[in-house]
């Protein structure tokens, strides 16, 4: 559940509470630049097309421009196999795609730097005894077309869905772009006595950009790493092994590890972190500052920035633990410390920032916009640390950190065929565990919120689980194995109508209204506390169902 830039400012490692910063003494920091390579990979749809045309046997007209970017809106057969929706190139026909580097979205490599070409395609059609297809790239240096693939041993009528084809290992692919970053590939459809189609002609085109790293200071290392005491082993920014010998030295009463965590100040058996067991009820209320303190639940989940301390300790006197919200995912620019994130963790660089790919569309208001962070980098882990802090200042007993499964939704965001972070599911997992240790070293406990994918990795990390819609689309499974069945508190929200206008059928409850899981087979009354709210909002007062 997220809602809603302030400008840039440059970002400094923020003290971990209990640290004194470390000094410059590692003999890498300060260095000049080192040499690097930017790689990448990207899938493009030609810009232009050769102007012959052909007539098929339904006595459609067309020619090149008709291999569309994709089968999107074809739904026949298992394979999208859209027999009817091309024209076919029923006569002996040669004609060619022209693709250019300027389409690409995520880099601007030249023409020396493309280091590889493939073809790809969807193809279906006679056997080669009776009619034959060949793909081609054109080779610019010497002004000739080379062979990349045929039909041959592809059978007869046998669709092919997902068609690669490669330059020879002998080519050199910056050869076959000309020097104003031009790219053709060339359809020859030979004479015979039947005809065939393709679906798609695309090309994917990669590159390797020597480029430069400035190394990053020790302090930003550590900040990075999450570790904020003692010597710290890693790899830096610049991909080098680095070794600083203190990160930083705690102040009493903590000492370094004494939460639990290597390299992170923290104190031992004096911390005491609050406990979230199986049964567990709750509320959850992101939009009001205030709330009754009667209502029936134990545990309050409320906004971190929008809830005072003196609220929170009002909750806490009514016996109630409270729960502090915030958005570990994502960068959202109205809140306080907006400006703490530079712009290129949260919009790529040249990009319009009003119109990222980044932002998430459904919670662009008025009031707001909210993009995705590329949370790899230091800068997102130095302010995430900071807002812990803050939820420990307030008396918080908890931390609900949303939005930790952006790797998921990296495809989602409008980027050709690529992620547009290229954020990892290994990624997810190394972020979310350092969320959880960070947590921890500051005596708060801590919500697995969602990524329903990676929980049998990172429930042993986290305290307790919070779930959106997981009975909606009956995935609450591994919450029974990894929580439940853990003596771990299982909270689900669900919604009567959710934020894209979809309404779901909630009326009842399995079980009675004291203990039950609506409608989500598997789970014992008491296993998972449900809430079905009326709408996306979440407040106390638009309760639907109230499922404990």
């Amino acid at each position: 559940m997220s809602r809603w830039s302030a400008w840039l400012i440059p970002w400094i490692a923020v003290l971990t509470y209990g640290c004194v910063p470390l000094e410059g003494d590692d003999a890498r920091e300060g260095q000049g630049v080192q040499q690097h390579a930017l790689t990448g990979t990207e899938v493009i749809d030609f810009s232009t097309a050769s102007t012959l045309a052909n007539t098929d046997a339904s006595g459609k007209t067309g020619g090149m421009t008709v291999l569309k970017a994709n089968s999107s809106n074809c739904t026949v057969g298992t394979y999208a196999d859209c027999y009817a929706q091309y024209i076919e190139f029923s006569a002996a026909y040669t004609g060619h795609l022209s693709f250019k580097l300027s389409s690409l979205t995520q880099a601007a490599p030249a023409p020396s730097q493309i280091t590889h070409l493939q073809v790809l395609t969807k193809y279906q059609g006679p056997a080669v005894s009776t009619s034959y297809y060949r793909w081609q790239l054109y080779r610019f240096t010497t002004a000739s077309w080379v062979n990349i693939g045929t039909s041959q041993g592809r059978g007869d009528w046998a669709w092919t869905p997902a068609l690669t084809l490669n330059l020879p290992s002998t080519e050199t692919a910056s050869s076959f772009v000309s020097s104003d970053g031009e790219i053709r590939a060339r359809l020859i459809k030979g004479a015979g006595t039947d005809a065939a189609q393709l679906d798609s002609l695309r090309l994917q085109v990669s590159w390797d950009i020597p480029s430069t790293c400035t190394p990053e200071t020790n302090a930003a290392f550590c900040a990075r790493l999450g570790r904020d005491c003692g010597q710290v082993t890693g790899t830096d920014n610049c991909g080098q092994a680095r070794t600083v010998s203190s990160c930083g030295t705690c102040l009493s009463p903590e000492t370094c590890g004494g939460g639990g965590t290597a390299n992170v100040c923290g104190q031992g058996a004096s911390c005491t972190r609050a406990a979230f067991p199986k049964g567990t009820t709750w509320m959850w209320d992101l939009e009001n500052s205030a709330i009754p303190t009667n209502l029936n639940a134990q545990v309050y989940v409320v906004d971190l920035f929008n809830t005072s301390s003196a609220k929170i300790q009002e909750y806490k006197s009514a016996g109630k633990k409270v729960v502090c919200y915030f958005s570990a995912g994502t960068y959202e620019d109205w809140r306080s410390d907006a400006g703490q994130f530079p712009q290129d963790t949260y919009c790529s660089p040249g990009e319009n920032c009003a119109q990222s790919v980044h932002i998430l569309g459904d919670w662009c208001t008025s009031g707001g916009c909210e993009w995705w962070l590329d949370h790899r980098k230091p800068a997102v882990r130095t302010v995430m640390a900071s807002r812990m802090q803050l939820a420990r200042d307030k008396g918080c007993d908890a931390v609900e950190p949303d939005n930790i499964d952006g790797y998921a939704h990296d495809d989602e965001i409008a980027c050709t065929d690529q992620a547009c972070w290229g954020l990892t599911a290994t990624h997810q997992l190394d972020y979310n565990r350092w969320l959880a240790d960070t947590a921890h070293a500051k005596c708060l406990s801590i919500a697995l919120k969602n990524d329903v994918d990676q929980i049998p990795q990172l429930a042993a990390s986290f305290d307790f689980a919070l779930n959106e819609e997981c009975q909606r689309y009956n995935e609450c499974g591994a919450y029974k194995t990894w929580f439940t069945d853990q003596n771990k508190a299982v909270f689900n929200a669900e919604y009567l109508k959710d934020a894209g206008g979809d309404s779901m059928a909630w009326t009842s409850c399995t079980g009675t209204q004291a203990t039950c899981a609506c409608g989500q087979s598997g789970f014992a009354p008491g296993d998972m506390s449900t809430l079905v709210y009326r709408t996306s909002a979440v407040r106390y007062d638009n309760v639907g169902i109230t499922c404990w």
